[in-house]
């Protein structure tokens, strides 16, 4: 219907705004929360529709067309149409859109409870609508049984409807995936005490008396007081919180924030879904040196993603734009790895971005390799570009790259990020730039590897969970799962820098029931990152023991 009545007014020369990737719906909220007129950057709209967000999934779902009091009361000289589809008509077809995912992840609802909890919320909704315009003229009815005509004549006093594109609404879509979502089997739940083992290690290092401050915070560090987030210095950042009808307190930052501080904004989310409102403080940028020898001491608890060995203050959490349940390598719904060890190809294979830093000995490395990049594709003389195609060199990835890249027992490529995609066809760099390979691709291979970028590789737990044996550098980085895998037990542990990769690789190719043993061990263990009920009862524990330690 959204679509429907977007070509409607379009049909006939008005302005439209529909769905607006999520925008128009975070928009209304934005504003509910701020007690602010929404949507009013727009005045040339006429019809706004689609106002729902469902992506990604790990933010919340927005429904803010259920906002029906703080649309009329903010906008006073709006009409209203209200759809009143078939109810299980429309639950079965959101069954099968973005909608199940991200309702799963907030509600925790199991996926074939859903069409039902959707049909009783529409219910309410309609009858709440009813009741609160009680005859109020500015509310149009539409049943999509009904004869589009009808619409555009009662809506052509209000607005010119003198066209119409179409002789009858159109059907719900077809939703191929509903039955496998919803026939969905359970994930293993995880065994007593993993929940309180996990919460040892990311509280490990918690210490209210040591001395310090917030020099080590990024730009993007927040404070949460359970009702407002702000920056290290204290002023206020732009996020609001705003409770939807029937729906748990939500935070939401502005339109267009940074990607750190939409983590951020995932982090407290993850607390008002417990029902909860701890304060804390948040830095979830990459490669967080606070706490430990080589960066700046803190003096209070922080929530980040990653930390050095050892590290004081630094409390780890899950990255909710990385480690949320349904991601890569943390979905339910993701096929297992359908080739046995035996059956897979003997060489070892790498993916990833020319992420990571200029190599140094021992502590902290030198220039990421962003600033190599960026030198490189800003150079403006031969020799300013050959001193930043060194540079880049000696960042580590490339250089592991580079050094293996023609060996026949390697299957490695440089996928350049988003934002660098322009640098794949750059001469020096293209030779080594492959297409981003799918889990398809990498499970061809008896061996993944796991090498660090700024901080832990990303790829730690798709690799780990599949039947290759995964290699993976100690680099001295921690998550939140780091202390469930152990080194020769779930992994084949790697040198910094890979330095004793060849050595490690022909030790593995010596010893396949060790291997198969290390990988089955490790699918296991990946498996209790996947369990809903853990992972909140996980959060809860660290909120718990950041508040006992206050």
């Amino acid at each position: 219907m959204d679509r429907a009545l977007e070509r409607l007014f379009r049909a006939n020369g008005h302005a439209t705004a529909c769905h607006d990737g999520g925008r128009l719906a975070s928009d209304i909220l934005y504003a509910m929360g701020r007690n602010e007129r929404p949507l009013a950057d727009r005045p040339e709209v006429r019809l706004f529709t689609g106002l729902w967000r469902f992506r990604p999934h790990w933010r919340p779902p927005i429904e803010a067309w259920r906002c029906a009091r703080f649309l009329r009361d903010s906008v006073p000289g709006a009409h209203f149409v209200l759809t009143v589809p078939q109810p299980q008509d429309w639950s079965l077809w959101r069954s099968g859109t973005d909608a199940i995912r991200c309702h799963v992840f907030a509600q925790g609802l199991p996926p074939a409870a859903l069409p039902a909890f959707w049909q009783e919320q529409l219910a309410l909704h309609v009858d709440r609508t009813f009741a609160l315009f009680d005859g109020d003229p500015r509310l149009i009815v539409v049943d999509p049984a009904d004869d589009p005509a009808d619409l555009a004549a009662r809506l052509d006093p209000i607005l010119p409807m003198r066209t119409l594109p179409f002789d009858r609404w159109p059907a719900f879509p077809a939703s191929p995936g509903v039955m496998r979502l919803l026939d969905r089997p359970d994930s293993p739940a995880a065994p007593d005490g993993w929940a309180e083992d996990v919460t040892r290690f990311c509280l490990a290092g918690l210490d209210p008396e040591a001395q310090g401050g917030p020099e080590g915070l990024s730009a993007f560090a927040c404070h949460w007081d359970g009702s407002r987030v702000t920056d290290r210095q204290g002023r206020m950042r732009q996020f609001t919180q705003a409770t939807p009808p029937d729906a748990v307190p939500l935070a939401l930052a502005r339109r267009d924030r940074h990607f750190k501080l939409i983590r951020a904004e995932g982090v407290v989310n993850d607390i008002l879904r417990l029902g909860r409102s701890d304060p804390v403080w948040i830095d979830m940028e990459d490669s967080r040196w606070f706490g430990s020898p080589e960066g700046a001491p803190l003096d209070r608890p922080v929530l980040c993603h990653n930390r050095r060995a050892g590290a004081v203050n630094a409390v780890l959490w899950p990255l909710p734009d990385q480690h949320s349940i349904g991601l890569p390598g943390f979905d339910p719904d993701a096929a297992p790895d359908p080739i046995p060890f035996e059956e897979k190809e003997d060489r070892l294979i790498w993916r990833g971005m020319i992420s990571g830093s200029e190599m140094r000995a021992r502590g902290k490395p030198g220039p990421a390799a962003h600033v190599w990049l960026t030198r490189l594709a800003e150079a403006s003389t031969p020799a300013d570009r050959e001193a930043a195609w060194q540079g880049l060199c000696r960042t580590n990835r490339l250089a592991f790259v580079r050094r293996f890249f023609d060996h026949p027992d390697f299957d490695l490529g440089v996928v350049m990020a988003w934002g660098w995609r322009h640098m794949a066809d750059d001469p020096l760099l293209a030779p080594f730039c492959t297409p981003r390979a799918s889990p398809d691709i990498l499970r061809r291979f008896r061996y993944q590897l796991c090498l660090s970028g700024y901080d832990h590789g990303s790829n730690f737990i798709g690799a780990i969970d599949s039947n290759s044996v995964l290699l993976a550098e100690e680099d001295g980085w921690q998550v939140f799962y780091s202390g469930r895998f152990k080194p020769w037990q779930h992994f084949i542990p790697v040198a910094r820098h890979a330095a004793d990769i060849e050595d490690k690789l022909a030790w593995a190719r010596a010893h396949p029931s060790e291997c198969k043993a290390m990988s089955a061990a490790a699918r296991v263990e990946a498996a209790h990152l996947r369990d809903p009920e853990a992972r909140a009862h996980l959060l809860r524990l660290i909120l718990d023991g950041l508040a006992a330690a206050r």
